[in-house]
């Protein structure tokens, strides 16, 4: 995607439970779709069709979600709709999605310690994938490995699953419990937070070993969400409870912090590479952030409480 191809801006009012659609280049809310499933989470983007897809999770949090829901609902970007539902039944508590290299839809649902798989096309469950643990918040998919790698936040583990082959499964088994996962652009390399203490995991996926703990310098407690840049460039470090992202230049590690909203909880990077959107469900705003200088630009209003957003 290129900036001139970035038509719009989808973001999770997770608190207001709406979608919010934003001018891409002015974050002016432009309209809203509510009356979402409780409670709207995460977001995977299908440029292809000109969908998205959003999980309904439920009205708990990770490792506690008494009362969960079993729903994906599929937008449609350019009608600014909810054009249906997919119901995951028996699975439970749908959160981190993302696209395979197969093009299927992949959708880790924590009570159930699993991963539906759904095609786009049909919008139907097509196969489930067992995490074997007791949750499976988020996960991170390796397209060029063609692997899945489930994060079971309490269990301290990581689930390896291939693509196309359910007999390649194994439990990689980290130090400390965690809170957000990515792949280094190598894929040879997954980026763990670790929930207990201001420090990241640099996990070896070959040998399911630690290589390295990187001290988090500007942190005081410890951080969620990992996104490194489509770019490959950056890693974007977001703090638990905590108004600060940090921004670590790859390959030379440097970091660099930047003061946001409260209780910031996931990102966005704009096609062109310029910036970077932080929704701070707290606040009820957005944080944009320049990468050239780590500074930040502007922070508007936007819903109740935001969660997470992505351009198209």
């Amino acid at each position: 995607m290129t900036l001139s191809h970035c038509s719009g801006l989808i973001v999770v009012d997770k608190k207001g439970a709406q979608l919010l659609f934003l001018h891409p280049t002015t974050l002016e809310v432009l309209d809203h779709s509510g009356g979402m499933p409780s409670l709207p989470h995460e977001l995977a983007i299908d440029e292809t069709r000109g969908l998205a897809f959003v999980p309904a999770y439920g009205n708990g949090f990770h490792g506690n979600n008494p009362i969960p829901n079993h729903f994906v609902s599929v937008i449609d970007l350019y009608a600014r709709t909810r054009i249906s539902d997919i119901d995951l039944t028996p699975l439970e508590s749908p959160h981190t999605l993302r696209f395979g290299p197969d093009g299927l839809l992949y959708v880790c649902c924590e009570n159930s310690s699993a991963v539906a798989v759904i095609d786009p096309e049909t919008k139907r469950v097509t196969h489930i994938l067992q995490a074997f643990s007791r949750n499976a918040h988020r996960l991170t998919v390796l397209p060029q490995r063609k692997l899945i790698v489930t994060e079971n936040e309490e269990d301290a583990t990581l689930t390896v699953l291939r693509i196309g082959d359910d007999s390649v499964r194994r439990t990689i088994v980290l130090p400390a419990p965690s809170a957000g996962i990515d792949h280094l652009p190598d894929e040879k390399f997954l980026v763990v937070s670790n929930a207990l203490k201001p420090t990241l995991f640099l996990m070896d996926v070959d040998a399911g070993e630690l290589r390295q703990e990187v001290e988090l310098k500007h942190h005081r407690k410890s951080a969620q969400v990992v996104r490194v840049s489509p770019d490959g460039k950056w890693l974007l470090v977001i703090g638990d409870f905590e108004p600060i992202v940090t921004l670590i230049s790859l390959p030379q590690w440097d970091q660099y912090p930047v003061p946001v909203g409260q209780k910031p909880m996931d990102a966005a990077f704009r096609p062109d590479g310029t910036t970077v959107l932080v929704a701070n469900e707290d606040d009820g705003t957005l944080t944009e952030i320049q990468l050239s200088s780590r500074k930040v630009l502007r922070t508007v209003k936007a819903g109740v409480g935001c969660e997470t957003l992505g351009f198209f």
